[in-house]
């Protein structure tokens, strides 16, 4: 519980509400942040705090339209951080970027209220391999609930043509879902609270 004492709190990159309250606390502005700062955990419901939840794989269609939006401990959907890679498993946006979405409604609620954001330091979202550089970690798997039917599942024998394969399956579900993020957006409705 330390890691929630003075700093804000936000599920991943580019979610963030001020100057350096990125992970690495060195960044200019609303929505420029690096990565999450809220206490990493692995599933749905295992977060601490309120706004912590990612979505993915395990929740309610509305929890998957509203990632880092939970109202509660314990009421979030998926683990943190969000990776570029996660995508959500059900609902009328399966197979649609989580990251994406969660980002479009960050810049809807900071546009809304007029607080000025600047672009994230990723267009998709974090990968594994750069939250481990940002992070110091080697080799260390930030995907959470199998990143959601993980991209990188494959009967491809051989790691470096595994990887391969999965980068490529990655980057198509990234721009397909930039293409589709107005029609996501148009499938979700809004919480309670207008959002």
């Amino acid at each position: 519980m330390s890691e929630l004492v003075n700093r804000e709190l936000h599920v991943c990159m580019g979610l963030n509400s001020c100057k350096n309250t990125g992970y690495s606390g060195n960044n200019d502005c609303a929505g420029m942040g690096d990565c999450s700062t809220a206490v990493g955990h692995p599933c749905h419901t295992l977060n601490e705090c309120k706004g912590q939840g990612g979505c993915g794989i395990f929740g309610t269609t509305e929890e998957f339209c509203h990632p880092g939006q939970n109202e509660c401990r314990y009421q979030g959907s998926c683990g943190v951080p969000i990776l570029s890679s996660r995508f959500m498993a059900q609902g009328p946006n399966k197979g649609l970027s989580v990251w994406q979405l969660a980002r479009i409604r960050f810049e809807e609620k900071r546009k809304e209220n007029d607080e000025p954001f600047g672009e994230a330091p990723q267009p998709y979202g974090p990968s594994n391999d750069y939250v481990n550089t940002l992070r110091g970690t080697t080799g260390q798997d930030y995907s959470s609930c199998g990143q959601s039917g993980s991209r990188s599942c494959s009967y491809i024998n051989n790691p470096a043509e595994r990887k391969v394969a999965a980068d490529l399956r990655v980057l198509k579900m990234e721009q397909e879902s930039a293409e589709k993020l107005p029609e996501s957006l148009s499938n979700c409705k809004p919480k309670k609270n207008g959002y």
